[in-house]
C-alpha cells in the first residue's frame, strides 16, 4: 500500500534525522571530539624592537592552552639561524610538565644579532610538542610556528672612487663618482653636493639618489667648468648626506678630490719652408712646431716616416728624428730634414712626442703637405705630347664636320 507523506510529515522526518546526527557519540568515533588540549603560541615581545646588528635580543613566547584537557610534557625547541645565535646553545630546548586548561606560560629565548646583519624581517622556526587526552585517547602532537624578528641596520656611505680626467684650462670636463653603502641598512634620500670652488665650478650643484641598498654601489656623473689658467691640482669638495630607513638624518660624509689641470700645452705642426722640390732630386724641408698652449711643452721630439703603405713617398738622406727640447708657451722652433722625393709625393707624416710639467707623456701625428715638381724633361715631353694631341683633335674635328656637311647637301638635293 503506497505511503502518502504530506509536506508536514517530511519536515518532521528531517528534524528527527538532524537531531540524531548531532547527538554525542553519533557517527564515526572521534569525528566530533569534545575533549582535547589545544596549544596556541605567539611572539609576545621582542626586546628591543627593532633589534640592531651586534645587539642582544630577547624573545618572549606566549603559549596558551585553549582546549578542554591539560597539555602534558610540553617541549619548545627554537631553531636559531643566521643572523641570530643563542647566547646559550643548550637553552634551545625548554620543557614544561603541564599546562592546564585556560593557563598561559611564557618562554624566553636570549639571542645575539650578527654585527653584519642587514635590515629586514627574519623568520625563526619554533617547534612545539605536547601530549594529552584527545577524545579519551592518549596522543602526542607536534606543531611549528614562525617567529618574525625585525632587525634595523645602519647605512654607511663612502666615496669609493672618483674618475676625474685631466682637464685643460678654461674648459669643461665630465667626472664619475662611485658611492658604496658599506653599512647594514638602506640609505635613503641621498644628496651628493659639489662645492662651488673658485677654480672648479659644477654645472649641477646637487645630484640625488633615492635609495642605496646595503652593499650596493651607485655611480653618478656630473659636469664641471675649469675657471682658471693656473696649472695645478685643484681641490673639489664633495659632501654626501642621507637618511636611514626610518628617515633619521645620518652624519654627513665630506671628501676632497683633486682635479689635475695640466693640458695647457697645445702644439701646432706646420711647414715652415721648403726648397723647390723636384721628383728624383735631393731637397730640404723645414718643419715648424708652435706651442699655442699656456704651459711649457717639455722634451719635444719630431720624427718623420719615409714611406706609406704603398711605398710611394720619399727617401730620407739623413736621420728621421730631431730632438728639440722644451718649447715655452707662445713660442716655436723649427727643424730641417733632407729628403729625396719620389713622383706622387704630396706630404710628409710628422710624429711629435712631448711631456707636460707633471711628466705625463703625449703623442700626436700630423700629415704636413709639401709641393713636389716633376723633372724638366718630363715637362717638355708632356708639352710636345699635348701639342701633338691637339693637332690630332683639330684634324678629326674638321674631317667629321666635312663628312656631315656633304651628307646634309645630299639629303637636301633629293
Amino acid at each position: 500500500m503506497p505511503h502518502n507523506y504530506t509536506p508536514m510529515k517530511w519536515l518532521t522526518l528531517f528534524i528527527i534525522v538532524c537531531v540524531s546526527l548531532m547527538a554525542p557519540g553519533a557517527g564515526a568515533e572521534g569525528l566530533y571530539p569534545t575533549d582535547a588540549p589545544a596549544l596556541t603560541a605567539s611572539l609576545s615581545q621582542q626586546i628591543p624592537y627593532p633589534a640592531h646588528p651586534g645587539e642582544e635580543v630577547t624573545l618572549v613566547i606566549k603559549t596558551t592552552n585553549s582546549g578542554d584537557e591539560p597539555a602534558k610534557n610540553i617541549i619548545w625547541h627554537l631553531d636559531a639561524k643566521e643572523p641570530f645565535e643563542l647566547k646559550e646553545a643548550d637553552k634551545a630546548t625548554q620543557t614544561l610538565p603541564e599546562l592546564r586548561c585556560g593557563e598561559t606560560a611564557n618562554t624566553e629565548y636570549y639571542l645575539t644579532v650578527d654585527p653584519d646583519a642587514r635590515s629586514g624581517e627574519y623568520i625563526i622556526d619554533l617547534n612545539i610538542t605536547y601530549s594529552g587526552d584527545f577524545d579519551r585517547k592518549r596522543l602526542t602532537t607536534k606543531s611549528k610556528m614562525e617567529i618574525r624578528v625585525r632587525v634595523q641596520g645602519s647605512p654607511d656611505l663612502v666615496l669609493l672612487d672618483a674618475d676625474v680626467p685631466e682637464a685643460a684650462t678654461k674648459s669643461e670636463f665630465d667626472a664619475k663618482f662611485s658611492i658604496k653603502n658599506v653599512g647594514t641598512g638602506p640609505a635613503k634620500n641621498v644628496k651628493v653636493s659639489f662645492g662651488n670652488q673658485t677654480s672648479i665650478l659644477p654645472k649641477t650643484s646637487i645630484r640625488y639618489i633615492d635609495t642605496i641598498a646595503p652593499g650596493e654601489t651607485a655611480i653618478i656623473e656630473s659636469g664641471f667648468f675649469v675657471d682658471t689658467a693656473a696649472l695645478s691640482q685643484h681641490p673639489l669638495q664633495i659632501t654626501i648626506r642621507y637618511e636611514d630607513e626610518v628617515h633619521e638624518t645620518q652624519q654627513a660624509q665630506s671628501y676632497s678630490v683633486l682635479v689635475p689641470v695640466v693640458s695647457g700645452n697645445t702644439l701646432f705642426i706646420y711647414l715652415d719652408s721648403q726648397d723647390k722640390l723636384t721628383a728624383g732630386t735631393v731637397g730640404e724641408i723645414t718643419i715648424g712646431v708652435a706651442n699655442r698652449g699656456l704651459a711649457r711643452a717639455k722634451h719635444v721630439v719630431l720624427t718623420i716616416a719615409e714611406t706609406e703603405d704603398d711605398g710611394s713617398r720619399f727617401k730620407l738622406i739623413d736621420t728621421s728624428t730631431r730632438y728639440i727640447g722644451d718649447i715655452e708657451s707662445d713660442d716655436y722652433d723649427t727643424v730641417d730634414f733632407t729628403i729625396l722625393p719620389e713622383p706622387g709625393c704630396a706630404d710628409v707624416t710628422v710624429k711629435v712626442d712631448y711631456a707636460d710639467d707633471y711628466g705625463k707623456a703625449y703623442s700626436m701625428t700630423v700629415d704636413v703637405p709639401i709641393k713636389v715638381h716633376l723633372p724638366e724633361g718630363r715637362w717638355s715631353q708632356l708639352r710636345r705630347n699635348a701639342v701633338g694631341y691637339a693637332w690630332i683633335i683639330v684634324i678629326l674635328t674638321a674631317l667629321i664636320a666635312f663628312i656631315f656637311r656633304k651628307r646634309i647637301k645630299r639629303i637636301i638635293s633629293r
